[in-house]
């Protein structure tokens, strides 16, 4: 059989990415530009200019930008958006010769009515990034009921693609999803970006950061479920044995963080950790981040919008020592004490002695990152990652 053409359609792959859903996206569509598959990519974008886009990139605009307070209103626009990029996105399509189509970090409702309605005729992929613990959520309200009712993998015939085992599981067991049409396969991580630097002196002076001061690292949204606040608590144990320790905090500064910031300044203040947190917006070189660190904590509280995230794989493909929390997919990463260190979510007292154990044994932490940069290389990494989706491309065109 020859080489697949997959068209991706996708949201904001020539602006910068901030969520970790886009920025898998961007990952899965360069790993497969790596391993000379035939891609074409339709991209839905918020008035970023055409000018410098790649030629095998199609562009579509957003046109409804309503600016209104009213949430209905808002929620409202936003579907009626949705629904009209996925038409132009399935019309052009409908008329390109891809013959199989991947659908990454779009509204993948409204594309499934698109294509149907426009009756393109061609094999769907939905990549779902997120596990069946948060399909309660608000936000993925409609998508749990497109998937009770079958409309992925069962009544239309399509294939889903999951990242990780607790979605594949609940599809095939829990929705009753023939097996042969729920397909596994993680994301990739670009290992040659994402890789352990020698020099952590040079870093930390870089960042003007003390050489001396035992290091944490916190990368990733404010929002609760993450365990930030936990996170701080557990600062403040960890700071009674060692008083200069440090947490740096890269976070996105999304839109929406505001009042979550305010309260985490406000936890700081009351626990008198203020010369123990460095709190920063994002960085454009993030490995660097993880490389100047003595640990990376990541406590999650429950499964967030992508599981297992993807600044725990970018971490340990760095050769940090990760800490992180027994929630959703984390456990299927990390094997506990061997690549990273798992800690029960919710106990800021645990999380405390588990960052103690990674500042007193920097040997162990050594040995905790060295196995975590082996783990993603063998499964991770942009070739093993494709050759696994390139199967599943081949699977569903036969």
């Amino acid at each position: 059989m020859d080489a697949p053409k997959v068209c991706y359609i996708a949201r904001q792959m020539l602006s910068l990415p901030i969520e970790g859903h886009h920025v898998a996206s961007k990952r899965i569509i360069e790993a497969a530009a790596s391993a000379g598959i035939d891609t074409n990519v339709v991209t839905i974008e918020s008035g970023t200019r055409c000018a410098g886009a790649p030629k095998n990139y199609i562009i579509v605009n957003s046109k409804i930008n309503p600016r209104v307070d009213i949430w209905f209103f808002q929620s409202l626009f936003s579907a009626m958006d949705d629904l009209l990029m996925s038409a132009n996105s399935a019309s052009w399509v409908k008329s390109s010769d891809c013959n199989l189509i991947h659908v990454l970090n779009v509204n993948k409702e409204a594309y499934l009515i698109a294509h149907n309605l426009l009756r393109v005729k061609k094999p769907l992929l939905f990549h779902f990034y997120h596990s069946s613990k948060v399909l309660s959520d608000d936000i993925f309200l409609i998508r749990n009921f497109a998937l009770r009712i079958g409309l992925y993998g069962r009544i239309l015939n399509n294939h889903v693609l999951t990242i990780n085992l607790s979605l594949y599981k609940f599809l095939i067991k829990k929705l009753g999803v023939n097996h042969e049409r729920v397909h596994y396969a993680p994301y990739p991580v670009d290992i040659n970006k994402f890789k352990p630097l020698e020099d952590k002196e040079a870093l930390r002076e870089k960042y003007a950061l003390s050489q001396d001061r035992p290091i944490v690292v916190y990368v990733g949204s404010l929002d609760p479920v993450r365990g930030i606040f936990d996170l701080i608590k557990a600062l403040k144990y960890a700071s009674i044995q060692f008083p200069n320790l440090m947490l740096y905090i890269s976070h996105p500064n999304r839109e929406g963080e505001g009042p979550y910031k305010k309260y985490l300044k406000e936890i700081i203040r009351n626990l008198k950790l203020q010369s123990n947190v460095l709190l920063i917006g994002p960085s454009a070189h993030v490995e660097e981040i993880f490389n100047l660190a003595d640990a990376v904590v990541l406590p999650f509280i429950r499964p967030y919008w992508m599981d297992p995230p993807l600044v725990l794989l970018e971490a340990m493909s760095c050769g940090a020592a990760v800490v992180a929390t027994t929630v959703g997919a984390l456990s299927e990463v990390i094997r506990k004490h061997e690549n990273g260190i798992l800690t029960k979510p919710n106990d800021p007292m645990i999380l405390a002695k588990a960052i103690i154990e990674l500042i007193n044994n920097p040997e162990e932490a050594y040995k905790i990152g060295r196995r975590a940069r082996e783990t993603i290389v063998e499964k991770y990494s942009f070739k093993n990652v494709v050759n696994r989706i390139l199967k599943i491309y081949k699977f569903v065109l036969q």
